[in-house]
């Protein structure tokens, strides 16, 4: 007679940890959209003279904001990927302890390139 497969204890939370980090690689898909969407509108304005001599120099910003976007999203990919394996250890360690440190971060930085981004669509 075959023995039924071994469960984890902690299934739910292991469930629960990849549900996070597909949240956090959703989050990071969206935020390199962004930056690209920033990046090729610029141009785009730009290529068509849509955009006075003198205002050239914020469309020149607005594609570093959107270059920045795009890193921030690699960035953000690789630390969900990091969380998401070290959530995983604690879990089955049974030492899980929350870090608000990394969401007040993350948070920080979209503000930051997202500031950018509206002083930007202000400004033009």
């Amino acid at each position: 007679m075959d023995s039924p497969p071994s469960k984890s204890q902690h299934i739910s939370d292991h469930l629960a940890n990849e549900r996070t980090a597909l949240a956090w690689i959703r989050t990071a898909i969206a935020v390199m959209t962004l930056g690209v969407a920033i990046n090729r509108f610029s141009l785009f304005l730009m290529e068509f003279h849509q955009v006075a001599p003198q205002a050239r120099a914020l469309n020149r910003h607005a594609e570093t904001v959107g270059v920045g976007l795009v890193i921030l999203g690699i960035v953000l990919m690789c630390s969900g990927v990091w969380h998401y394996l070290q959530i995983a250890d604690a879990i089955e360690r049974e030492d899980f302890r929350n870090r608000r440190s990394a969401i007040v971060l993350t948070s920080l930085a979209v503000l930051a390139v997202g500031g950018s981004a509206l002083v930007w669509l202000f400004l033009t």
